[in-house]
This record gives C-alpha cells, sequence and structure tokens, in this order.
C-alpha cells in the first residue's frame, strides 16, 4: 500500500512532533508499505535524514516554500496515487478525504483550542459520504474532547506515542559515554528534550542544588532556552549541569543508557498534566536505566510504579529523593524493573502503533477496500 504522511513540519525539526511523524512513518514501512512524507523543505540545503531519524526507507517529498501547504499536500497525495493518508495538519485531511482516500488524522490539540479547523475535521468524521476514517489522539481525555466538538466516537482512537525499539534498547556493549571528556565520574541524572518550563526544567535545577555528588544532563532545547537556563545556571553557580543542546534523535540512546537516573519531571500545574503522553516515555522505558517521573494523570494512564519511580511534581526535595533512592536499588529488581519496561516498551513500539491506525482506519475491511478499489480504478 503507498501511505502518504502529511505533516507542516520542516524536515529535520527536532521537535517531538516531528519525530513522532517521522517514527510513525517508519512504522508503516516496517509492515511493507511504500511511505512518502510530505512537509515543509529543511533549512539545512542537503541533511542527511535517514541518519537523523535511523528511517532509511521513507521517502521524502517537500512544499515549495510559498505554497499553501495544505492544498499542495492534498495534489501531492493525490499525485502519489496514495493508498492512504496520515495526517498531522488540518486542512489537508479534508481536502484528501473528500477525494475519496482513507485518511487518518492525528491531533494531540489542546482542550480549549479555539482552532475552527479542529471542529471542522471533527465534523468531517460524521459526512454521509468520503468520511474522515479516524482520528488519532494520545489520550482519553482528548478523545472525550474530540468527541464534544463533533467527532463521531466510533472513528475517534487513543494510540499513545511510540518508540523505536530497536534504536533505544541498550546494545551488549555500550559504546563510550558522551560525557567521558568530561573527565567526571560521578553518577549522571539524564532529561532529554525541549527546556520549557512546563517539562519541570526548573524543578531539576532545584533538584540538582540539593544533590551535588550527581551530575545532570539536560539533552535538548531551543536556543533561546539553552540561553535562558545558562544564565540562571550562572548565577546561581550551579556546576553540576550540563545543557548539551539538540542531538540527532539517532545520537539520543546513547546519552540515555549509562544513566543513573532519567528524568520525567513535567509540571503538574500546566494542563497538559492531565493528557501529556511524552515520546520520550517509551525512549526511557527501552533504554533501560531507572525512570523517576511526576505523579500527573497524564503519565499515570501509560505506566505504574513497576516501572517509574513516582514524585510529587513540582517538588524538587522529593525529585532529589528519588534520585538517590534509585541509585541503590538492587540487581534483582534492576533486572525485574527492566524486563517490565522492556515489554511495555514493546507495545509501544512505532510498528505496533503503526498496525493500531491502520486498524483504526478500517485497513482491510470493506469500505477500506472499495475506497481503494474505486481509486485504482479511476486511475486505470
Amino acid at each position: 500500500m503507498r501511505v502518504a504522511v502529511i505533516s507542516e513540519m520542516q524536515a529535520g525539526s527536532h521537535r517531538a512532533h516531528a519525530i513522532n511523524v517521522v517514527k510513525t512513518a517508519g512504522g508503516f514501512h516496517r509492515l511493507g508499505h511504500r511511505v512518502t512524507i510530505l512537509c515543509r523543505a529543511p533549512q539545512d540545503p542537503e541533511p542527511d535524514l535517514s541518519a537523523m531519524f535511523g528511517e532509511p526507507g521513507v521517502e521524502w517529498s517537500f512544499a515549495p516554500e510559498r505554497a499553501d501547504f495544505g492544498r499542495w499536500a492534498a495534489d501531492a497525495a493525490d499525485h502519489l496515487s496514495a493508498d492512504m493518508v496520515y495526517a498531522r495538519n488540518f486542512e489537508a485531511p479534508l481536502r484528501t478525504s473528500l477525494a475519496g482516500i482513507p485518511t487518518v488524522l492525528e491531533t494531540h490539540a489542546h482542550i480549549g483550542d479555539p482552532n475552527p479547523a479542529i471542529d471542522l475535521c471533527m465534523q468531517a468524521t460524521r459526512r454521509p459520504g468520503h468520511p474522515l476514517a479516524a482520528v488519532i489522539t494520545i489520550n482519553r481525555r482528548l478523545r472525550e474532547h474530540f468527541i464534544r466538538r463533533g467527532a463521531d466516537p466510533e472513528r475517534v482512537h487513543v494510540i499513545p506515542d511510540g518508540v523505536d525499539v530497536e534504536l533505544f534498547s541498550p546494545p551488549a556493549v555500550f559504546p563510550p559515554a558522551p560525557w567521558l571528556g568530561d573527565a567526571d565520574d560521578r553518577p549522571r541524572a539524564v532529561y532529554a528534550g525541549h527546556l520549557y518550563d512546563y517539562k519541570g526544567i526548573p524543578t531539576v535545577l532545584d533538584a540538582a542544588a540539593v544533590l551535588p555528588d550527581w551530575v545532570f544532563e539536560l539533552v535538548g532545547g531551543a536556543p533561546e532556552d539553552i540561553a535562558r537556563w545558562s544564565e540562571a545556571i550562572g548565577r546561581r553557580t550551579q556546576k553540576n549541569v550540563r545543557l548539551r543542546g539538540h542531538v540527532p534523535h539517532a545520537e539520543v540512546p546513547r546519552w540515555l543508557w549509562r544513566a543513573g537516573a532519567l528524568l520525567l519531571p513535567p509540571s503538574g500545574r500546566d494542563p497538559s498534566a492531565a493528557w501529556t503522553s511524552p515520546v520520550k516515555l517509551g525512549e526511557y522505558l527501552a533504554s533501560g536505566p531507572p525512570i523517576v517521573a511526576s505523579d500527573i494523570p497524564g503519565l499515570r494512564d501509560w505506566v505504574d510504579g513497576s516501572v517509574v519511580r513516582w514524585v510529587t511534581p513540582d517538588d524538587p526535595a522529593a525529585l532529589a529523593g528519588a534520585i538517590a533512592e534509585v541509585a541503590k536499588e538492587s540487581a534483582r529488581d534492576s533486572a525485574a524493573r527492566r524486563a517490565a519496561a522492556s515489554r511495555l516498551a514493546d507495545q509501544y513500539s512505532y510498528r505496533r502503533r503503526a498496525q493500531r491506525i491502520l486498524h483504526a482506519a478500517g485497513a482491510g475491511g470493506g469500505a477500506f477496500s472499495a475506497l481503494v478499489g474505486a481509486r485504482d480504478g479511476s486511475e486505470s
């Protein structure tokens, strides 16, 4: 099957949204489908996207600079003779579904987002002819929100963010730790992701001040956020916090494998605490080290205390205490936790995610097959 994956992201983006799109596309490819990502052109004129994301089997096509993206992407999907469209965009799926291409929309739009295109897409699931086949989201609370905005309940499905299990699972022999050049043998507490306040970064810095015997490695962050936190760290004269900046997605695992603790500390004060399903959760599960996570509803929906150490959100002392505690984990407890985390990560693999999306869209069912058959017939 030919699958067009549509997102107005810029190719090569480090944002979680972009990673999820590319890796979900890779999931479709692993199932044997031919996949083309339709998106904005990269900033770097010649990025090695295959190496950056670890998805050599995925094809790419870039919108002209001044193009109306939704219109261009819908036309491009039609030109590709796509059998299915998977979209992280609102305009294109309205067009492709009306054109008779089985279309799935994924959206994590927050509760209360006023964008009228959301309502149009939700209403499109109820069209008597060529409805939007499915809406995918990451949390039951978001699902309920989209149903209130007009979606057909039978077409709205909750599928968590995924993980590239092959990429993040620890190898038999670890490569050198990326921080070896520091000549510092203190244990590492590692956070991988953006450095926004609501991700819990203020709590991480305060916890670091309580644990001078640990080094806190923060991997990721936009340049402006790195500058802001670098200034704050300098004012506080903290010597045990390292801001590493963005690294290619395929290089993130080596920052995780040797960690003494992996940090997932989103704030409980942000509305997203009710529905977050962070990409890094699956990556942490697959990589092996202990996970210290904020006890918030969005995370509780997907994991339990057998694989994470829960802490009160926005509480630096609690975070510091949990980091110190997981360092005392026995070999037996570590083996049991790692095995449970590995099994859970496998459930969240992008291959399985792609399978669930296809199932939600009705792929293989009569209506789906009839649409694809009618489309094939119109092109013969």
